[in-house]
């Protein structure tokens, strides 16, 4: 029911993960307000059990469970009584409800679930200014810490930046990414594990303003072949992809969970399975019901990010715009730590993050690919992760 909202989901997120915060969101229906009683989606639930406020796993049906929370609202904050409960009817659906909700709020709204300091923040941010009244006024700031690993690696980096240009190493997109491996010992390999003693790094080429164009690749994690109804990447391939200029049947696409792409391609979450569904839609049919091709556990998905991405060092680079004879002055850092996993569906559903098919057959008949590639859109690492700290490599 997120997609709701009448406001934009992805730029509240984006605001309210920069300043650091985990949150949840909620949207009530006409029908929620009117009953007093809304649905407890797989996403909050999560929220909430993460955080030690409540686990409905737990809850028996026909039990309630209320604690107080803090609700922001029109440059006020006051007490409100949440209450979560499983009826003993309808299979003991989890549910929740915020007193005194239909009197606060409108149909549609965007509420915001924050927690820090052991307390509760219920944020309306369809109002205006009441996200920045309670970012800045009321809710408290978390606080960030930084490693022994991560004070070595980025005292070595300021080594690197004191460079200057660095020629690269390999010509092409990898380049960035490698030269600075290469200048902090760092071999080349396929390992899935974090780069530096636990810590992954992830170089890119900015512009003058230190701004990215492409996407951050977070990870590649292959499908779940048992569960994709299209069995294989060559019947991916085949079925879903087109002849490219080299006369090979390939499929090089990005796929969103925001809209449907120009083959037919889109996300889709699964929550009663949680599951992450590519499906397509023959957009020249008018009539049509979407098939199932692919599918990810999204538990699969969320151990690929914590374990790719744990702690991250996003190193930002100059470049000299010469491709035949390139050269890097790495120049600062956004340095992350435990993303939020549990917004993956979330972000996937606004198109924040999105998939990336890199698939071709080889004249065997074979598929060859370069990673199903989970990536988040460009200068959005707030989204994702708490509030970055901030290093200038060249100070």
């Amino acid at each position: 029911m997120l997609s709701l909202s009448d406001v934009p989901i992805d730029k509240v997120s984006s605001t309210i993960l920069n300043e650091g915060y985990d949150v949840s969101f909620i949207v009530p229906t006409k029908t929620a307000l009117d009953k007093g009683i809304m649905d407890a989606h797989h996403s909050l639930r999560s929220f909430l059990k993460k955080n030690n406020v409540h686990d409905y796993e737990k809850q028996q049906q026909g039990q309630i469970y209320k604690i107080e929370a803090n609700y922001i609202g029109k440059a006020e904050c006051q007490k409100i009584v949440v209450s979560m409960y499983r009826p003993k009817t309808k299979g003991g659906d989890p549910r929740i409800w915020f007193y005194g909700l239909n009197k606060l709020v409108n149909a549609f709204n965007l509420l915001s679930i924050i927690f820090i300091n052991n307390e509760l923040y219920i944020v309306n941010c369809s109002q205006l200014g009441n996200l920045d009244f309670a970012l800045h006024n009321i809710i408290p700031k978390p606080i960030s810490k930084v490693s022994q690993t991560a004070s070595e690696l980025l005292n070595k980096l300021k080594v690197i930046s004191s460079i200057g240009f660095i020629p690269t190493i390999i010509q092409g997109d990898t380049g960035v990414g490698m030269t600075l491996e290469h200048r902090l010992g760092i071999s080349a390999n396929s390992s899935k594990k974090p780069d530096y003693k636990g810590i992954e790094l992830k170089a890119t080429r900015v512009d003058a303003k230190l701004r990215q164009k492409n996407k951050k690749q977070l990870f590649s994690k292959t499908p779940n072949w048992k569960l994709s109804p299209i069995g294989t990447a060559e019947n991916l391939v085949l079925g879903r992809g087109y002849i490219d200029a080299d006369g090979n049947h390939a499929l090089r696409h990005t796929i969103s969970g925001q809209s449907v792409n120009s083959r037919g391609l889109f996300l889709d979450i699964d929550f009663a399975n949680d599951y992450l569904r590519q499906l397509y839609e023959d957009t020249k049919v008018e009539s049509f019901s979407p098939v199932h091709d692919m599918t990810w556990l999204l538990s699969d998905l969320r151990k690929a990010l914590l374990t790719k991405h744990r702690e991250t060092f996003w190193v930002k680079a100059l470049h000299n715009n010469n491709r035949n004879n390139e050269k890097f002055h790495y120049v600062s850092v956004e340095h992350t730590t435990n993303p939020f996993v549990d917004k993956l569906e979330t972000l996937i559903e606004t198109g924040l993050i999105t998939l990336d098919y890199t698939l071709h057959l080889k004249s065997s008949g074979k598929a060859r690919d370069h990673g199903y590639l989970f990536k988040l859109k460009a200068n959005s690492v707030e989204s994702l992760f708490s509030k970055p700290l901030k290093y200038d490599l060249t100070t």
